[in-house]
């Protein structure tokens, strides 16, 4: 049964999100490139092009990495960030009139001289006024895995799945403990689980592998000037990757810079719906399910944006869970982690998400406040599904007839 759809949409919680979803479904947001402003298959970057990127970023990277930028509030970091796009563009290494800044989403963006897209982030994605809420503890754990093993030691395997982390580098992480403890107790109960902490933009293409793919990772609203003889700003959600861009990788992911595919966000690389649109073109993913805890994958501002999990639907996904709005990172982990263990005992993805829904709160705000939060962002984010909502790591067994 294919469908979008969420716990918070379907209980009636909010019916402005719900006008904004029929909206946004009769008139979807745009993809990261159109055919006016991206590049062919068949063109290349030169080394020209890398050296020129290269010497922009330096230039970024200088900035940034300032304890004068760092002392900055939001306003003064967009002011100091424009002023340096606008030297670049005057030396020839980034397109005059690409510069867009979206103050809301805290990102300008430009375009390289050689037309790959580019950004500058304005705050840490860590910065968040969350609230720590312990480690993992049975909340979330259903009965029928409270003793998993059991007294015949039996655990029936059901299906692997993989973890991209891309949060940070694991070094002295506040959230890398988590997840290898999510890791012990889901390998424990029979989902055979891989964690990728060093996540690049080439390990997103095998992502077929498995039953169950978890993108973590930081997500953002991507704005961005285009076209050629009329600008308009264009808009996509993307996934950033803690993949450092180089000279040399630059290169090598050069098809996928120019045609927008890939865009690189504070020298990192970023990859857009267009990316997985390509990467799994012809349905390669064999109806897995995927499950994104980055911000925004569904769209920023309260307006829905169904471009990424479209993408991996025409890739051959067979449900897609992510969040609309700006995420709290531990309401999101909550989140995962109610989800999967439903999906562990047989659960399909919506009864999965309700579960889940039911334990943490149906919203992350929901959740904030009932951890004694002051102080809520400004929207609520939410987890939306969207493709077949009775899709399940596998089918339970029928029940026996009744004597």
């Amino acid at each position: 049964m294919e469908s979008i759809r969420s716990h918070f949409f379907r209980r009636g919680v909010c019916l402005a999100c719900a006008a904004v979803l029929l909206l946004t479904i009769v008139t979807p947001a745009a993809r990261a490139a159109g055919p006016e402003d991206a590049a062919s298959e068949t063109q290349q970057l030169t080394y020209a092009d890398a050296a020129g990127m290269a010497e922009a970023d330096r230039a970024i990277a200088a900035l940034t990495g300032s304890a004068d930028y760092g002392a900055l509030d939001a306003a003064g970091r967009a002011d100091a960030a424009g002023a340096l796009l606008e030297s670049l563009a005057d030396g020839g290494l980034v397109q005059p009139g690409s510069l867009c800044l979206d103050a809301e989403n805290g990102m300008y963006s430009f375009t390289y001289d050689c037309g790959v897209l580019g950004g500058i982030l304005l705050a840490d994605p860590d910065d968040e006024a969350g609230i720590d809420a312990g480690p993992i503890d049975a909340a979330g754990i259903p009965a029928a895995l409270a003793d998993p093993i059991g007294a015949e030691n039996d655990v029936l395997p059901v299906g692997n799945a993989i973890v991209y982390y891309a949060f940070d580098d694991t070094t002295n992480s506040n959230r890398w403990p988590y997840y290898t403890i999510m890791q012990e107790y889901w390998n424990e109960w029979g989902l055979a689980t891989t964690i990728d902490s060093e996540v690049t933009v080439a390990d997103l293409r095998h992502m077929d592998d498995y039953d169950l793919c978890i993108l973590s990772a930081h997500g953002a609203y991507y704005s961005y000037n285009a076209g050629w003889l009329f600008r308009r700003v264009k808009t996509a959600p993307i996934v950033i990757l803690q993949e450092e861009s180089s000279f040399w990788d630059d290169l090598r992911y050069g098809i996928d810079l120019l045609t927008h595919r890939v865009i690189k966000v504070s020298g990192r690389y970023c990859v857009t719906p267009d990316f997985f649109q390509a990467a799994y073109r012809g349905g390669k993913l064999n109806g897995n399910i995927i499950f994104s805890e980055t911000c925004e994958f569904f769209g920023g501002g309260n307006m829905v944006d169904l471009a990424m999990s479209a993408a991996l639907l025409d890739g051959g996904a067979r449900a897609v869970v992510g969040f609309v709005n700006t995420v709290y990172a531990i309401y999101a982990r909550n989140m995962l982690w109610g989800t999967v263990n439903q999906l562990i005992t047989g659960q399909n993805i919506l009864q999965a998400v309700d579960a889940a829904a039911a334990t943490y709160g149906v919203d992350d705000i929901a959740w904030y406040l009932s951890q004694g939060g002051a102080t809520p962002h400004r929207y609520a984010a939410f987890a939306l599904i969207h493709g077949d909502d009775t899709a399940a790591l596998y089918t339970l067994p029928a029940a026996a007839p009744a004597a």
